[in-house]
């Protein structure tokens, strides 16, 4: 059993469908988010349709011992002998639901370590190391590093996130655009994110207006803080040269029509949109956190503290110089593949199991 808050799609949503699709045991894993309604969900996400196995189980927001039991009635029902949990808020319900199914072995991912700020999630994920049997595990080291520096456990292992290399491969520039309805000859740099605070949005906005005319910007994503930045670029002038495209299904003809990615978000684990745009050939800039600097290496890009965002524009314009050629591409794979994540995965599964 994989094990979300929600199907929201994300970078760690992205991965647990990943992760679904090319494991050995994809055809008996079963993808349960704790919130949500499948129908909802599925018209969002149609390509959830292609997994074997999914539930949403509506959970409300407070804490609900109601979902203990349907976990458990699943875990019964399809004969569960691993939840693999994502995120807190996961792990706490899997570790509630295994004390009455003990048979279950309990696998947890740390996509990143920011909600350990909080001393009460520092204090329950500290008891839940402690007092339930938990294999957990980090998707970069930074992610470890930071894991062990607030809650003073180390990840048993660390796997790095993967993308399908193939479903990410660049198709023309000009084709893709043509898709999007973008304008042919501007250069665009491109951020696929939620559309939240922290995500960045707000930086790229303000740094625009030093750049020449004929950069825009174009986001992916949707969030709650859509109209806000909206208004703010009318404010700043350069509405004309920001692009919301909302979400978008053919991520690969988004990242193709680029001529840059940039995320430059206050905090990350590892994020996929880095390595799908790398795959998709293209230089990034980004913020240095998480496991950023692990991927982003010299030569694919350029990284700068989040305090730095002054130095956006010319960091854009000197990652537009690189020479690329296929190299880009060639890191992401070699860093990120969805298969071999799998495969470690797997592995990590079947020596629990023994």
């Amino acid at each position: 059993m994989q094990l979300v808050q929600h199907f929201k799609i994300g970078g760690l949503e992205k991965m647990v469908f990943e992760l679904s699709s090319k494991s050995n045991h994809s055809q008996t894993t079963h993808v349960v988010s704790l919130e949500g309604d499948c129908d909802d969900v599925l018209k969002q996400w149609p390509q959830l349709k292609l997994l074997s196995h999914v539930d949403c189980l509506d959970k409300q927001p407070g804490i609900s011992f109601k979902i203990v039991d349907q976990l458990v009635a699943l875990i019964d029902e399809h004969q569960i002998d691993i939840i693999h949990s994502h995120h807190i808020g996961p792990m706490l319900y899997g570790a509630c639901a295994i004390k009455k199914r003990r048979h279950v072995k309990h696998i947890t991912t740390v996509h990143d370590a920011w909600y350990l700020n909080g001393w009460r999630y520092r204090l329950l994920t500290r008891l839940l190391y402690k007092l339930t049997p938990i294999t957990v595990v980090a998707d970069a080291v930074a992610v470890a590093d930071e894991v062990y520096k607030k809650v003073d456990f180390k990840a048993q292992e660390i796997v790095i996130n993967g993308i399908d290399s193939v479903e990410f491969s660049p198709i023309n520039m000009q084709f893709a655009r043509y898709q999007l309805n973008l304008p042919r000859t501007a250069k665009l740099i491109g951020c696929a994110a939620r559309i939240e605070e922290g995500k960045g949005h707000c930086k790229l906005l303000e740094q625009l207006i030093n750049l020449p005319d004929d950069f825009h910007l174009v986001f992916a994503g949707s969030g709650s803080k859509l109209k806000e930045y909206q208004s703010l670029a009318k404010q700043l002038g350069i509405e004309k040269r920001v692009h919301w495209l909302g979400n978008v299904q053919q991520m690969t003809t988004f990242y193709s029509c680029l001529d840059l990615f940039c995320l430059f978000s206050q905090r990350e684990g590892l994020p996929l949109s880095i390595l799908e745009a790398m795959s998709c050939n293209k230089p990034v800039v980004a913020s240095n956190v998480g496991g950023v600097s692990e991927v982003v290496t010299k030569g694919l890009g350029i990284l700068l503290e989040f305090n730095q965002s002054q130095l956006l524009p010319q960091a854009i314009l000197d990652a537009l110089n690189l020479k690329k050629e296929n190299a880009i591409r060639e890191a992401a794979i070699k860093q990120g593949c969805s298969r071999i994540m799998a495969a470690q995965y797997d592995a990590l599964y079947d020596s629990v199991l023994v």
